[in-house]
């Protein structure tokens, strides 16, 4: 989980979920494993909705070019969640 770190410096770690769990799933059991570190990348904690600038890509594809939170993870699968830089 990236905070406005160098990409040597990302939190990278391995974390096991059943096979056949989506993203939408991955996200809650994010949230309950690292709670207030997860919650940057939620809009609505008690729901778990992802905020509007978070991006979620899986093995390099964002996941709304797949299925959305609905895209299954397989074990091995690389998860990627940051935020969108936006500005002016």
């Amino acid at each position: 989980m990236n905070k406005g770190l160098k990409n040597s410096e990302h939190n990278k770690f391995p974390f096991n979920t059943k096979e056949g769990s989506t993203i939408e799933e991955l996200i809650g059991e994010l949230h309950e494993e690292y709670g207030d570190r997860f919650e940057v990348y939620l809009d609505e904690e008690k729901d778990r909705l992802l905020r509007r600038d978070a991006i979620v890509f899986i093995n390099g594809m964002n996941m709304v070019s797949r299925e959305g939170i609905k895209t299954k993870v397989s074990k091995g699968d690389l998860i990627v969640f940051m935020i969108a830089a936006v500005g002016g």
